[in-house]
Order: structure tokens, then sequence, then C-alpha cells
């Protein structure tokens, strides 16, 4: 009885030990918001306009629009680049906007070309990015924006599966265009990520201790000494039952 005890105590305590450690939950993090980092994202945009850019922030550059970029892991052009053409890919970027006919100074996350005023031609640009976004949020957004005239793509790829994630094309006809997009965090995820190998992990190997712990090896090998005990009775000198017949066999012989 005791050992059981014992037994299920340890196996209790393996238990929440599995589950810490598979579901970490912190103090700062039940206070704080939920910033989780995505799946590794390429931004492509396809454009003939003069220029395009992916805010991965809100207007006033506090992400309080759910998104953040956290970091660049690379950048530059696939199609198109000419000698002036630039591109501006990374964290709280300066950039120019048009507020009631005055020109405001604004910062934010964002990948962004500039080709030039009245230049057409067809480009692509693309950025490798770490995003970080906030999971407490039930929808996230970013701003979509192009100017002068030429239609520009916009899409983002997991770079887990080189699945699309989301994709949407704004025409420009001579005017700055500002379109908000609104959707789901979840697509940033891509399922089956480290984190989900690590709980398949833990709970693997503590059934694997439960079922262990609650085998009764003790008690196995506690009756298998005791039955070999009882089937080699010894005699009253310490030897064998054996001994003593032998002797008794070689008396009757004389």
């Amino acid at each position: 009885m005791l050992s059981l005890n014992i037994r299920k105590c340890v196996v209790l305590a393996f238990a929440v030990l599995i589950i810490s450690q598979a579901f970490p939950v912190s103090s700062a993090e039940v206070a704080a918001a939920q910033w989780r980092e995505a799946s590794p994202t390429r931004v492509i945009i396809r454009s003939n306009a003069d220029w395009g850019r992916v805010l991965f922030d809100d207007l006033n550059g506090t992400n309080s629009n759910g998104l953040r970029i956290r970091s660049v892991v690379s950048s530059g052009w696939l199609e198109g680049k000419d000698s002036d053409d630039q591109l501006y890919v990374g964290r709280k970027m300066a950039w120019p906007d048009t507020e009631y006919d005055t020109v405001v100074a604004r910062k934010g996350d964002m990948v962004a070309f500039f080709k030039g005023l009245n230049d057409f031609h067809y480009t692509e640009v693309y950025a490798d990015l770490i995003l970080e976004v906030n999971v407490d949020l039930p929808r996230v957004y970013m701003w979509l924006m192009t100017g002068g005239n030429g239609t520009t793509s916009f899409e983002i790829v997991n770079q887990d599966n080189g699945g699309t994630l989301w994709r949407d094309i704004i025409v420009a006809s001579g005017e700055t265009q500002q379109v908000k997009r609104v959707m789901s965090p979840q697509p940033f995820f891509q399922p089956g990520r480290t984190e989900s190998s690590v709980v398949v992990t833990w709970l693997t190997l503590g059934i694997l201790v439960m079922v262990v712990l609650n085998f009764p090896i003790l008690e196995t090998l506690v009756a298998l000494v005791r039955r070999k005990t009882r089937r080699r009775p010894r005699g009253s000198d310490g030897n064998n039952g054996e001994g003593d017949d032998e002797a008794e066999e070689a008396t009757e012989q004389k």
C-alpha cells in the first residue's frame, strides 16, 4: 500500500511538471499583450505605379493594429530595378503622409519601394520578415498604400509551406491610395511548428513514465523471490533437503 501511494505521488508530480513545461504561463504574459512570433513571412509587392507601401503598424506608430516587424531577414528586387529605385524595409521608418493638404511625418514598421514620379516601369520587390502578432486581438490590420498611376499587388507568403496567406490589389489613378485591411491573426501561424512538437514530445514522455511507474515491478520481483524460496526448503542444519536424502540412500546401501 505504501509503494502504491508513493507511485501515485510521483505520477502526480510528473504530470504537473509536464503541463507546466508544455504550456508555460508567466505573470508578465498574463498582464501584458500576448505578442507571439509568427511563421517566417515573405512580403512581395508587384507594381507599375510610382511607389507602394505595406504598413505593419497603425498611423501613429504604436502597433495597436496587432502586427509589428520583429526583424528583417533579407530584402531586395526580384525584377525591374533601376539605378534610382529605392527600397525601405524595417521598424519605425519615416514616411510622409498627407493630412488636410499638409505633409505629416510619421514612423512605422513597413515594406516600401519608390521609383520616382511618373515612373511606370514594372517592378517586383520582396522582404523576408519575422513578424510578431498580438494574439489577444480577434482581428489585426495593416495599411496598403500606393500612388501615381498604376496597379500594385501585395502578397504575403508563409515560408514554412510556401502558401499564400493573403493577397490584394490596389489601382491608383493619380492620387494616393490608403486602404486598411483587416484579418484574423491565425493565418500567420503555421500548424505543427516547434511549439506543437514540444508539447507532443512532453506528453508522450509523460505517458511512458506513467505506464512504467504504474507497472507493479516491485510486487512482481517480490513474488518471484518468494516462489523460489518456497520451492527450495532448507534443512535444520542449513543444507538443502536434497543432501539429507543422499545420506539416507548411502546408509541403506551399507
